[in-house]
């Protein structure tokens, strides 16, 4: 997982650091994570229920919900960004179906200089939550 924020400092700092160019590194927010473990945390946050976790394909879940997202669009007073402007629901499926865990060695950017991974990934997706609530961009 790699925020936006953390992601952005890395491009700047490679291209500011002469010792970087032509390297390749591996930026992550610097923290490992279980989904199974995220979820109910984000649940919590937000002050609702979490089952356990149900397979099933978010694309076809979600190809006929855009007049659902336009009604709540409407009731809460969101800007009106269509469903396919803000998800990208075969990545969901991708990701959520990821049957191994994936570590990413860091290290380098650190051997590097570059310290700024150093997130907790579920408080990065709340936190980004919190913001697009703020922005109207999801119900709040």
């Amino acid at each position: 997982m790699t925020d936006a924020t953390v992601l952005a400092k890395a491009m700047e700092w490679s291209a500011l650091n002469e010792a970087c160019a032509g390297e390749l590194f591996n930026i992550t927010n610097g923290d490992v994570f279980r989904w199974s473990q995220v979820f109910p945390r984000i649940a919590d946050a937000f002050g609702i229920e979490c089952a356990d976790p149900q397979p099933f394909s978010l694309t076809e879940a979600m190809k006929d919900k855009s007049p659902v997202w336009e009604a709540l669009t409407q009731r809460h007073g969101l800007h009106p960004h269509g469903l396919k402007k803000l998800a990208n629901w075969a990545f969901g499926d991708f990701i959520f179906h990821v049957e191994n865990d994936a570590f990413f060695d860091v290290n380098k950017a650190r051997r590097f200089g570059f310290q700024e991974m150093h997130l907790d990934s579920t408080e990065s997706m709340v936190a980004l939550m919190r913001q697009l609530q703020a922005e109207k961009i999801i119900p709040a």
